[in-house]
């Protein structure tokens, strides 16, 4: 099991550019996550996903209201004990030096005292990493020559071996082809599972149905919705926030989403 975390997210609101005399991107979110949660970003371009996930992170300034994280404020966690609790995946990634996958990864599982209580279990956990992202084949290949798709893979496998309860991941499927993106939803599911929590914005109305357990809905006017992903993944609601004209259907046990042909240009 992994150790328990808690994220508390008090009246927060961002600006754009972390601006003050930005616009205003969301007011007054607060929610709560807690170990097992999986909570999924959802918003149109610039509605303020990667700014949220940044700002939970403690990278990405507050224009007001506050984050804590085991009840104890962003401000007052030291950053070597914050690496500790969360991991943060952002959704750009620079390699300006060459470095093997593997040794690309292990930096992550090397980082700090938190690992040291566990000697000799590093190589395993590396291994077992890229073998869940299907990494394993690229471990002594150059990063800076991999696709979008496998660069994603180890990004995600870098942020696993931080070893935090708490994963905040921008995007993370980006790039990642249909299998990839069934593989990243069991691995996330998994961690939830094993006690974790997970906070990550998607695009694909989809694989957010299949990761999340609650939502945060961001409509890019300000506004949001959150809430149990029933309530707040909704035709009507999703629809009024991306602008489009939305259609859902459950099949098999889940439930899909299209947008209908007639959208362009809707409200």
């Amino acid at each position: 099991m992994i150790a328990a975390s808690s994220l508390e997210v008090r009246d927060l609101s961002l600006r754009a550019g972390a601006a003050r005399e930005g616009r205003i991107l969301f007011e007054s979110l607060t929610f709560d996550v807690r170990a097992g949660d999986r909570w999924v970003v959802l918003g149109r371009n610039g509605a303020g996903k990667s700014s949220l996930l940044a700002a939970l992170a403690g990278v990405f300034e507050r224009f007001s209201g506050t984050v804590a994280i085991d009840g104890r404020t962003l401000d007052d966690w030291p950053s070597g004990l914050l690496a500790d609790r969360r991991a943060w995946c952002p959704q750009f990634w620079s390699d300006p030096f060459p470095a093997s996958v593997l040794d690309t990864v292990q930096l992550a599982r090397d980082r700090g005292s938190w690992w040291q209580s566990a000697p000799g279990a590093s190589d395993a956990a590396v291994h077992d990493a890229l073998d869940r992202l299907d990494l394993s084949a690229f471990a002594q290949v150059d990063v800076r020559t991999l696709s979008g798709g496998e660069r994603q893979r180890v990004a995600i496998a870098t942020t696993l071996l931080q070893g935090a309860p708490l994963l905040l991941l921008d995007e993370p499927a980006s790039h990642l082809d249909l299998g990839h993106q069934h593989r990243l939803v069991a691995i996330l599911r998994a961690h939830a599972l094993r006690g974790g929590a997970i906070v990550a914005s998607l695009h694909d109305l989809n694989l957010a149905w299949d990761l999340a357990s609650h939502v945060v809905l961001l409509d890019g006017r300000g506004g949001c919705v959150v809430g149990e992903r029933d309530m707040v993944m909704t035709a009507t609601q999703l629809g009024d926030s991306f602008g489009v004209v939305m259609r859902a259907m459950d099949v098999d046990s889940s439930r899909r989403f299209w947008s209908a042909a007639d959208s362009v240009g809707c409200p």
